[in-house]
């Protein structure tokens, strides 16, 4: 599987960046069938906000969407610290969807996020 990376901010790696802070529209991502991008967002679970996936994906979605927070696998974050969380998203048939994530405390309910990031998806079949 193919992976590509988007990191969000570029303090926090050295690999190749894309300002989501900078886009108000949604953020275009084109992937083939089996590729992956992996988007890092920074966030402090301690102070109650979490990324979250907004609305439900649907069964018959082109992509397979994962929040994996980086301190469920690694314990040497510390309390009160940044603490990133990957967005991953892969595709998994021809088809185009939006995805949206957004970064909010859960029992706030009517409450506009801190943050959100769109990405239109394309997902296309690889040329044979």
């Amino acid at each position: 599987m193919n992976t590509l990376r988007y990191v969000i901010p570029a303090a926090m790696s050295a690999l190749p960046v894309l300002s989501a802070e900078a886009e108000p529209a949604p953020i275009p991502v084109n992937l083939k069938v089996g590729e992956q991008i992996s988007v890092v967002l920074n966030g402090n679970p301690t102070t109650g906000y979490i990324w979250r996936v907004d609305g439900k994906i649907p069964a018959k979605s082109p992509v397979q969407v994962e929040l994996v927070n980086a301190a469920q696998q690694d314990d040497s974050f510390c309390c009160g610290f940044p603490v990133p969380t990957t967005l991953n998203i892969i595709g998994r048939r021809a088809g185009k969807t939006t995805v949206r994530v957004v970064y909010a405390r859960p029992w706030e309910k009517g409450k506009a996020p801190a943050d959100v990031k769109t990405f239109a998806v394309k997902v296309t079949t690889p040329a044979k």
